[in-house]
């Protein structure tokens, strides 16, 4: 509809492409700034990720917010209560998450 509008949707993706590649760019420089990086930094980002999108459910903005804040929340105090555990923290709860809602907190059929 709107390339017959007259509008050349081929440059509106390539922009969107260009302005998404470049708040990618922004975000890891002021990430990569704060964050401390350390050769094996992403398979624990990844790890975080995960368990984000698990507890929040797949598809729902909202369920990844709420996800995120639980997961940080869980990861600091599981490193403050029991250093020795602070990954089971995030991973316990999360498990018995999925046993009684297997689409996480918000998540959707599709």
């Amino acid at each position: 509809m709107v390339e017959a509008s007259g509008v050349n949707i081929q440059r509106v993706f390539l922009f969107t492409f260009l302005f998404g590649s470049a708040l990618a760019g922004l975000g890891g420089l002021m990430g990569g700034a704060f964050l401390s990086l350390y050769p094996s930094a992403d398979a624990e980002i990844l790890t975080f990720s995960l368990a984000v999108v698990i507890i929040g459910g797949r598809g729902s903005l909202v369920g990844v917010a709420v996800g995120s804040l639980l997961v940080g929340l869980l990861n600091t105090l599981g490193q403050v209560m029991f250093p020795e555990l602070a990954y089971f923290v995030i991973f316990g709860p999360m498990a018995i998450l999925l046993a009684f809602r297997p689409l996480g907190l918000f998540g959707r059929a599709t």
